[in-house]
């Protein structure tokens, strides 16, 4: 895809479509908190496999449609019927119970399917298939619960500036070449102390809306749910308006701090 930069929350509820028609509503998005990428979405599963979610590869993604709200996978129906599941109630990230993921996880990506439910369930992997599926996803089963975190987990989470000054956390603004976190979107409560002062982008006038890049993350404090910044308030609320980048974004224009 060519480079564009795109709104998490908007893409929930997006359908993922496989080449040859079927589609399955993107639900959230499992993050490596090391590198800040996404590793994995989690897709709906409801038709075959109740109460769990599909684990998709990012970059199985190709394209997208705004209008029809609709990512494009390079895969046919059988292989995302085929992805592994995770129970959609699991703990931090899901994977905190063995029970979560299917007992063929690392061998192959079969999903954990109710025969009572499916009509027409995919066959298991045979060897050579497995070994083709294994090389092509292998990379994305080596996980565990320290290593990703639930994208909606983290949008319920405290963010503090360096100064400890409470922001709010909107959304999270994804590369769509690399699935890297570009910025954290953020609201700023107080005047802005920009030159001009409030502007359209902030309606309401006592927030200011501020898209702070990756590079500013801190570090992440799981027990107390709190993403803490290396800038401090003083530097974001100067930092300068500038038209949003965000694909699917409707303000016209946000503050920006890159850090320098």
């Amino acid at each position: 895809m060519n480079q564009s930069y795109l709104s998490l929350t908007n893409l929930f509820g997006w359908r993922l479509r496989t080449t040859d028609g079927m589609t399955a509503g993107l639900r959230d998005a499992l993050l490596d908190t090391d590198q800040w990428t996404i590793r994995l979405l989690a897709a709906e599963a409801e038709g075959w496999a109740p109460a769990r979610e599909l684990l998709i590869a990012p970059r199985m993604v190709v394209g997208y449609d705004e209008a029809r709200a609709e990512l494009d996978l390079d895969a046919d129906a059988e292989t995302l019927l085929s992805s592994p599941t995770m129970a959609t109630e699991d703990g931090l990230a899901g994977f905190g119970d063995e029970d979560a993921l299917p007992p063929d996880w690392a061998a192959h990506w079969r999903a954990e399917i109710d025969p009572d439910v499916v009509v027409e369930p995919p066959p298991a992997p045979a060897d050579e298939v497995e070994s083709e599926v294994a090389a092509d996803l292998g990379a994305e089963t080596d996980l565990s619960a320290d290593d990703v975190l639930r994208a909606e987990t983290l949008l319920g989470w405290s963010v503090e500036t360096a100064d400890g000054v409470a922001v709010t956390l909107n959304d999270l603004v994804f590369d769509d070449r690399d699935w890297a976190l570009a910025y954290l979107d953020l609201s700023m409560s107080g005047p802005s102390t920009t030159a001009g002062g409030p502007s359209a982008a902030d309606p309401h006038g006592s927030e200011q809306p501020c898209l702070v890049s990756r590079q500013s993350i801190n570090w992440l404090d799981p027990a107390g749910e709190t993403l803490h910044l290396t800038v401090g308030a003083r530097e974001l609320r100067a930092s300068p308006a500038m038209p949003s980048p965000v694909a699917f974004d409707e303000r016209a224009q946000v503050y920006l701090y890159e850090p320098a």
